[in-house]
């Protein structure tokens, strides 16, 4: 009976401390509808989609840059005319590469860019230098 009291207060205190951590939890995150597009990013909060390449490639093929739209969707904020930046840090690597910055205008931009690893990649968006919103994606 000790025995098991002991072993089930470790389990909870493990589970505490790993549930405290600042890792990132690296599972895809959900594609959401806005406008009948599918979006990659935080639902209500920020989309992005790609605008121009083939149909049936991935959303984020390696090694090629791609044009995409970019959707700045918390209407609580007026974000035109402040500054975004959008960065991606590779799973397995921890590369961290600066994808695009530009100004918002109409809550949202046009932004170009491209990963260069398969594999995930935590897209971070700050707004003015600020933490807006983050969002795992998979290059292929």
């Amino acid at each position: 009976m000790k025995k098991n009291l002991v072993f089930i207060i470790s389990v909870v205190l493990l589970l505490t401390a790993c549930a405290s951590s600042d890792e990132t939890y690296w599972g895809l995150s959900a594609t959401f509808t806005h406008d009948n597009n599918t979006l990659f990013g935080t639902k209500e909060k920020f989309g992005v989609i790609k605008t121009n390449g083939e149909s049936n490639e991935p959303e984020f093929p390696v090694g090629q840059g791609r044009q995409y739209r970019v959707y700045f969707l918390d209407d609580i904020k007026d974000l035109n005319g402040k500054k975004y930046k959008m960065m991606a840090t590779h799973k397995d690597s921890n590369e961290t590469v600066n994808l695009y910055e530009n100004e918002i205008q109409n809550m949202q931009s046009d932004a170009k860019f491209g990963l260069n690893k398969g594999g995930l990649w935590k897209i971070d968006v700050l707004i003015d230098g600020d933490e807006f919103t983050s969002f795992i994606v998979e290059a292929r």
